[in-house]
């Protein structure tokens, strides 16, 4: 199972979303996806707590009716998909949630935030810890909108710090081609609120598989090599960075819970009709959305190093 969003050789900003409980492919359907990168994923979560989870974990004016709900979802869900993975139980007002795969487990009282220990910030963070997946939160009230929840250990160059707590149309204005999108992006958060599920994919170029490109590189780390955007000689593999974005509302809250799942693709692995789909949809992209995408000035030798065409490949 490959997500390659490039085939059609196009570059869209656009929503594209697609009705997730739909999907023809059983895991298509999940929200939340365990594969034979499960352990790594969560090493790099690891990572990032120990490095300082408040650097990749954010809240903000998140309602505790919103924050339950939520965590209920999840516990009940995870397991529910997974059940070899994961195990929820419920006693009498205690919950208790298992992970077979780690031996990791924990227990928590009736009102599904706080925890008893202090080995994960709350439930949310502990839950969030058990996927691949980041999760995030957004809150709707009447006409406004903002990010309530942020727990990103797989940051694309952006700083979560910087989003929480901001409304949509704020969180995308840098991204290039958002304009339109922008002017009327609340009806798109009142779909993903009462409709859906729903999930989208987002796509771009990596010379490396870091998951974790926060903007500010961890203590001890080569600031410059940390980007991971060098393209040029020397670089021996670059790699289709795809997200799976996932978005599924709670109208009783007026929130919907957006999940995002990192996958690499290693571009020497492409076929030669996928790697021409894909030189033709980088160059469909505008400048703006080059230097945004970290490939400006990088066509050419994208074009003559890496990304053959059919008809020199």
């Amino acid at each position: 199972m490959r997500y390659l969003p490039f085939l059609n050789g196009k570059y869209s900003v656009a929503p594209g979303l697609q009705q997730s409980d739909k999907a023809a492919i059983p895991a298509d359907r999940q929200v939340f996806q365990v594969d034979d990168q499960y352990m790594a994923w969560l090493g790099n979560k690891r990572r990032c707590r120990q490095e300082d989870i408040y650097k990749y974990y954010h809240e903000s004016a998140l309602p505790r009716e919103t924050a339950s709900a939520i965590n209920r979802y999840l516990a009940n869900q995870l397991a529910a998909e997974h059940p070899s993975v994961f195990r929820f139980e419920q006693q009498a007002g205690s919950f208790s949630f298992s992970n077979l795969l780690t031996g990791e487990s924990f227990s928590w009282g009736d009102d599904w935030i706080a925890l008893p220990h202090d080995t994960y910030v709350n439930l949310f963070d502990a839950l969030a810890c058990q996927v691949q997946e980041d999760v995030l939160i957004c809150q709707l009230h009447q006409d406004n909108d903002h990010m309530a929840a942020i727990h990103l250990c797989a940051p694309n160059h952006w700083e979560p710090g910087d989003k929480i707590g901001k409304r949509f149309s704020y969180i995308h204005h840098a991204v290039p081609g958002m304009e339109k999108l922008n002017a009327s992006y609340f009806s798109i958060l009142n779909a993903a609120v009462h409709k859906g599920p729903f999930t989208r994919f987002a796509w771009g170029l990596s010379t490396d598989t870091y998951l974790n490109h926060h903007p500010v590189a961890p203590p001890g780390a080569d600031a410059i090599g940390w980007q991971g955007r060098a393209f040029g000689p020397g670089v021996n593999e670059i790699y289709v960075r795809t997200e799976r974005q996932n978005l599924v509302g709670f109208p009783g809250r007026e929130a919907f819970l957006f999940t995002i799942r990192t996958y690499f693709y290693p571009v020497s692995t492409l076929s030669r009709e996928e790697r021409a789909a894909l030189m033709r949809a980088i160059g469909d992209m505008s400048p703006a959305s080059l230097a945004y995408k970290g490939l400006a000035g990088s066509l050419p030798w994208l074009r003559t190093h890496l990304l053959p065409t059919t008809a020199n490949a």
